[in-house]
C-alpha cells in the first residue's frame, strides 16, 4: 500500500497542476531536474516495427517523473479505422508516470536507451512548459504524418528550438532514401512491412535531408549522440530483451514465400508443357490477387491523403488491369512491356521495389508469354484445320 501512495501521489500532483492551466507552466523546475529522450527499439506489433520515441522529466524535488508521449492514438475511436484508410489520423500527446512506461517494453522483451540531456536549468524549464502547453486540450491534438509529422519529429523540433545551431545534426552516410531507412524495421513484422513497401510510391524514395532523417526514433537517437557539442551527458539502458533481435532469416517471410511459390509455379509450366494442358485456376488465381492488390494501391493513391502512397511503381506489377488481362487479350501487347520494367528496376534501381516482388513479377511475365504462346500454336492449328477442309478429298 506504501508502494502504491508513492507511485500515484506525484501523478495526482501533476494532474491538478496541468487542470490548474497557468499554474502548471509556472511550475519551477529544480536545478537537480533532469530531462531526457527516450527510444525504444523496434517491436513485432505492426503500430512497434519502427520504435518509439519518448520525454522523460524528472525532477526529484518536485516529485515528479513523467513520460510525454506524442505518440498516442485512440483506437476505440468509431472511425478509427475509416480515418486511419484516409491518411486523417489524429495523434496526440499524453503523459504518465515513467513507472508505468517500462512495463509496456519489459512484456514486449525490448530495449529502452535513455539519453539524459546536457542542458541548463532554464532549457529544461523551458521544455517543461512547453510540453505543458502542448498537453492543453486545445493543443495536444495534430494530424499524423509518417514521415514528417510523428513521435520522434515532434521531438526533433522542440530541441531544434532550445539549441539552435548548436545541434550539429549529421547526415548518416551512406545516403539512404526515406524507403531505404525505414524498411530496417521490416524484419520485425515481415508481412506487415511488405504491405507497407509495396503500397508507398516514389515519396518515398526521396532522400532526406539530415533533418528529415531523424523521422526514425533510432535516427534521432543516433543524432544526439553523434554531436558534437556533447549535448547528452549520460546514457541509460534498459535492456529486457533476453539478447534477442529481429531473425535474420523466416521461411515465413514473403520473400521465402514468394521465391517457394515461384518454385510451385515452375512444377506447374513444366506439368503443363509435359502433359499438354492448361491450369486456368493458377491463372485466375495470380492474376485475380495481384490485381485485387492493384485496387488498394490506386485506392490509396487517389482517395486518400497518404501523400506516401502516390506515384506507385508497384502498379506496374500489381496492376488492376490484372483483373481483365485474362479476358483481353488486346491488353497483351501493353501489359509485357509494363510487366518487364519492374525487372530491370530490380536490377539497376533494386531500392524501387521489394526483394520480394521480384519473384510474383517472373510468374506474371512468363505466365503471359506461355499464354501468348499457347494462343499463337491453337491459331496455327486451327488454320491448319481449316486450310484440310477446303482441300477436295479425291474421288
Amino acid at each position: 500500500m506504501k508502494h502504491f501512495l508513492s507511485h500515484l501521489l506525484p501523478l495526482l500532483t501533476f494532474s491538478v497542476l496541468v487542470a490548474s492551466g497557468a499554474s502548471a507552466t509556472n511550475t519551477p523546475l529544480s536545478p537537480f531536474s533532469k530531462v531526457s529522450v527516450l527510444t525504444c527499439n523496434p517491436g513485432t506489433e505492426s503500430y512497434a516495427i519502427f520504435g518509439h520515441s519518448a520525454i522523460r522529466v524528472q525532477d526529484s524535488v518536485a516529485g515528479v517523473d513523467m513520460v510525454f508521449n506524442f505518440g498516442t492514438f485512440n483506437a476505440d475511436d468509431p472511425q478509427f479505422y475509416q480515418k486511419f484508410l484516409a491518411g486523417r489520423m489524429m495523434y496526440s500527446l499524453s503523459v504518465g508516470s515513467f513507472r508505468d512506461f517500462l512495463p509496456e517494453y519489459q512484456d514486449g522483451n525490448r530495449i529502452v536507451w535513455e539519453q539524459v540531456l546536457n542542458m541548463s536549468t532554464q532549457d529544461k524549464q523551458l521544455i517543461w512548459d512547453r510540453l505543458l502547453e502542448n498537453l492543453k486540450e486545445e493543443n495536444r491534438y495534430y494530424l499524423y504524418d509518417f514521415l514528417y509529422d510523428n513521435c520522434s519529429t515532434r521531438i526533433r523540433d522542440g530541441l531544434q528550438r532550445i539549441y539552435g545551431s548548436k545541434w550539429d545534426i549529421v547526415a548518416s552516410t551512406p545516403m539512404k532514401s526515406f524507403r531505404q531507412q525505414f524498411s530496417s524495421g521490416f524484419a520485425y513484422n515481415p508481412w506487415t512491412g511488405f504491405g507497407i513497401d509495396i503500397c508507398t510510391g516514389l515519396p518515398a524514395d526521396r532522400y532526406p535531408s539530415a533533418s528529415e532523417q531523424l523521422f526514425l526514433p533510432q535516427n534521432l537517437f543516433d543524432a544526439l549522440a553523434r554531436s558534437r557539442a556533447k549535448l547528452v551527458d549520460t546514457t541509460i539502458v534498459y535492456d529486457f530483451s533476453h539478447k534477442a533481435g529481429a531473425p535474420a532469416f523466416s521461411w515465413t517471410s514473403p520473400l521465402s514465400i514468394c521465391w517457394m511459390l515461384f518454385l510451385a509455379y515452375v512444377l506447374v509450366l513444366a506439368a503443363e508443357l509435359r502433359y499438354k494442358f492448361h491450369l486456368k485456376a493458377f491463372d485466375i488465381l495470380i492474376f485475380s490477387i495481384t490485381g485485387l492488390a492493384g485496387l488498394v494501391m490506386v485506392f490509396l493513391w487517389t482517395m486518400t491523403d497518404h501523400k506516401i502512397s502516390r506515384f506507385n511503381l508497384n502498379l506496374l506489377w500489381a496492376s488492376p488491369l490484372n483483373l481483365v488481362i485474362l479476358f483481353i487479350p488486346r491488353l497483351k501487347r501493353l501489359y509485357l512491356p509494363m510487366l518487364a520494367l519492374p525487372l530491370v528496376f530490380s536490377v539497376v534501381a533494386s531500392r524501387l521495389y521489394d526483394p520480394a516482388v521480384l519473384p510474383l513479377t517472373l510468374i506474371l511475365l512468363t505466365r503471359m508469354l506461355t499464354r501468348s504462346e499457347r494462343t499463337i500454336v491453337v491459331h496455327e492449328m486451327k488454320v491448319r484445320r481449316g486450310t484440310a477442309a477446303e482441300v477436295p478429298t479425291p474421288s
